[in-house]
């Protein structure tokens, strides 16, 4: 994935390159543009200038559906609200993104649908009683596993993960690193937003740190601390010595 000077009312001149089985993140105090950054490049916001390209070609986002044409999924942090349909069956939830891979004519497949949810079931380790209970059945750390194996069916090559693991229990969070871990070894890259410094320091191969908007920093993994991310979070730039000019 390649930003090339990215825009919107939220986000400024945003730069940035993630490679293939990378895990970038991206870090800051809360309401500077991270959230933004990624509902852009997932089609949820537009762009007022700026280019995105996957695999070296520009890539038209203007909504959820082109990003996931492109290859782009996102996994959001509010999954009740914006990654699932709380009063359908978990089945339906899972296979919602990835329908025509299943649908002949404008018909569903059902049989393949199942198949589907059950594979997926058993790679992520969703814990749960039926395929057919409604998805608000489950708790949220299966909810969320729910929204990534929806995104995961597309067959992505880029995942981006707002926030994934806020409000799941600890058990869930291994399992999701985990997963994004592997992920990540099988090629797929992976844009990590989080307001967990620790998650942020866990999980990234590089960091970018945000400010009002703007990349204000970048750390390579041997770097990265909370001291170091605190500082470029509040845009405080440090003086370089006379001597070292």
């Amino acid at each position: 994935l390649e930003l090339d000077h990215m825009s919107n009312d939220k986000v400024e001149d945003v730069s940035l390159k993630l490679h293939k089985g990378e895990i970038l993140g991206i870090a800051g105090l809360q309401g500077h543009g991270q959230t933004e950054l990624l509902d852009a490049i997932s089609g949820v916001h537009k762009l007022t200038q700026g280019t995105i390209k996957v695999n070296g070609k520009e890539a038209k986002i203007k909504n959820a559906k082109q990003a996931l044409d492109n290859g782009i999924a996102l996994v959001p942090c509010d999954r009740k609200n914006e990654g699932l349909m709380l009063i359908l069956p978990i089945q339906q939830n899972l296979a919602l993104c990835s329908l025509d891979k299943r649908s002949k004519a404008g018909f569903i497949n059902l049989k393949e649908e199942q198949k589907f949810a059950e594979e997926t079931r058993k790679s992520l380790k969703i814990k749960l009683h039926n395929l057919n209970d409604p998805v608000s059945s489950l708790s949220g750390g299966n909810q969320q596993k729910i929204v990534l194996g929806k995104e995961l069916g597309t067959d992505p090559k880029i995942m981006l993960f707002n926030d994934p693991t806020r409000g799941i229990d600890v058990e869930a969070k291994s399992d999701f690193y985990n997963i994004m871990r592997k992920q990540a070894t099988e090629g797929i890259g992976g844009v990590l937003c989080s307001s967990d410094m620790m998650e942020i320091i866990g999980m990234s191969d590089r960091v970018l740190v945000m400010y009002e908007g703007r990349i204000t920093g970048e750390l390579q993994k041997d770097e990265l601390s909370e001291e170091l991310i605190m500082k470029k979070s509040m845009g405080i730039v440090e003086e370089v010595a006379e001597s070292d000019k």
